[in-house]
């Protein structure tokens, strides 16, 4: 349970804290805070009147101790003062602000005014900063932030405070393998800037071996190379599934020019990865992030290495639209250059089952697709899955365009529906339409154009007027 931030106003006695408080707190109720007020002292104080009933009462053993009158009513306990005791009521209460208490473990405010001792801060290093209207500060504490002793000033340090707690801890995540840093001067429209540090993606070949023949070179971000290779064979329908898999490993040495793009498949003991018979239908030697057709003649050979995904399941058409959200979250490397597509399989529910980066739409998929190949989630229809069973691929979300690829891909890991953010090229709603995948295209703000496929979405109620076409809308 989220609890409510908690902060000391300490100072000497005499520095007008209570007074500070007095104006502040109908100051922050009215930028719609809620705040609780806690006087710590350092002296015993009776809590009860001796001799009182509560008193009485509280000395044998209540946990909580109350009194009530027309006006109110105050629930008193033996517990000592704690942060997890003041944060205990956090639907209530906004921030808690407690008087005093110099020695306690919270964040704190100081005021000083002239006239008195050094400010404490100068020997408590978690007071945040000094309240206080004086023209110069004491050396020791000269280098803390300082507030103005108004009444705004204050209240503005505190929600500003309160803004940055309520915020998601910042995680140090290390630069992606994908990322290198190039020199750019940037044109403002007046001014060519002097030259300065640009994070870019990195492209660079793998070659795919089995059983050391050449097999496929693309050009693709360095990183998951084990689940591009797997992919892209089971995608061409050379491997059928992770049974058929030996060892992938890169050749060469660490240390070595070029080391890290070429990537060895070898089969497992008794298992053939026919090269051949896909011959007629392989690209070349050569694969891009952007290839075309590259020799495929028609629809019935980009069919040749799948079969028709079965039908259903049906699904939430809310489910289907949104799935491109679930690409944000993912897209590390893209947030830092901009420079690279992604690709993510979902389950029925919407849940991330595998999520990949690359300079290349199609090797994103093959990543994804091969990732689930290793997982035993995706594989040859003609061998029956084992237990345990994994939740199967239902959604596969790209972003870009959706190609022949794309889909072809997905139809071969019977990956049902496709999504994509932007448009869907005529070839890959032809093939959609042929293998009986549910494409979706313009897929933005929870909304999406569906071209194949409809009836394995549940159909939802619409607004009357125009039909609206998305792809006129604004990309994210």
């Amino acid at each position: 349970m989220k609890r409510a931030p908690a902060l000391a106003l300490i100072g000497h006695s005499g520095a007008g804290k209570t007074t500070l408080l007095e104006r502040l707190l109908p100051e922050l109720a009215s930028r719609g805070l809620r705040v609780a007020y806690v006087k710590h002292s350092s002296d015993a104080h009776p809590i009860h009147r001796p001799g009182s009933d509560t008193a009485r009462l509280d000395a044998a053993g209540a946990v909580l101790t109350g009194f009530a009158t027309p006006d109110g009513t105050q629930l008193t306990t033996r517990q000592p003062l704690s942060p997890a005791l003041l944060a205990r009521d956090p639907d209530r209460v906004d921030l808690v602000l407690v008087e005093g208490w110099k020695d306690g473990p919270l964040p704190k405010l100081e005021v000083w005014r002239e006239g008195l001792e050094a400010p404490l801060a100068s020997s408590r290093p978690d007071v945040l900063a000094l309240v206080t209207d004086a023209p110069v500060l004491p050396f020791t504490s000269d280098l803390r932030p300082r507030v103005p002793a108004t009444v705004c000033a204050v209240a503005d340090f505190l929600t500003t405070w309160l803004r940055d707690q309520s915020a998601p801890p910042k995680v140090f995540r290390p630069e992606p393998r994908g990322v290198t840093h190039r020199a750019v001067r940037r044109f403002d429209g007046d001014t060519l800037r002097a030259a300065e540090d640009d994070r870019v993606a990195v492209e660079e070949p793998l070659e795919i071996r089995v059983n050391g023949d050449p097999v496929a070179t693309t050009m693709r971000t360095p990183g998951h190379d084990r689940e591009l290779a797997v992919g892209f064979l089971f995608a061409e329908g050379i491997l059928n599934d992770g049974d058929d898999l030996g060892s992938l490993f890169h050749c060469g040495h660490p240390g070595e020019e070029g080391y890290g793009n070429v990537l060895e498949v070898v089969p497992a003991a008794g298992a053939v990865l026919d090269l051949e018979r896909v011959e007629a239908t392989r690209r070349g030697t050569l694969t891009t992030s952007a290839c075309g057709v590259c020799g495929r003649r028609d629809v019935d050979d980009l069919m040749a290495t799948c079969e028709s995904v079965a039908p259903g399941p049906v699904l939430s058409a809310r489910t289907v639209a949104l799935a491109t959200e679930r690409l944000r979250v993912i897209q590390h490397t893209f947030e830092l250059t901009g420079g690279v597509h992604a690709a993510a399989a979902l389950d029925a529910h919407g849940e991330l089952l595998a999520a990949h980066e690359d300079v290349g739409r199609h090797n994103a998929v093959d990543k994804v697709v091969g990732a689930l190949v290793l997982a035993g989630a995706v594989r040859s229809p003609r061998r029956l899955p084992t237990p345990p069973f994994p939740a199967a691929p239902t959604v596969l979300a790209v972003s870009g365009r959706a190609s022949f690829e794309i889909v072809q891909k997905a139809a071969r890991a019977r990956i049902p529906v496709v999504v994509s953010v932007s448009a869907a090229s005529s070839l890959a709603i032809d093939l959609a339409l042929r293998a009986g995948v549910t494409l979706a295209a313009f897929s933005r703000n929870g909304r999406c154009n569906v071209y194949t496929a409809t009836d394995r979405l549940e159909p939802q109620p619409q607004p009357s007027g125009f039909p609206h076409d998305f792809r006129h809308d604004p990309a994210r």
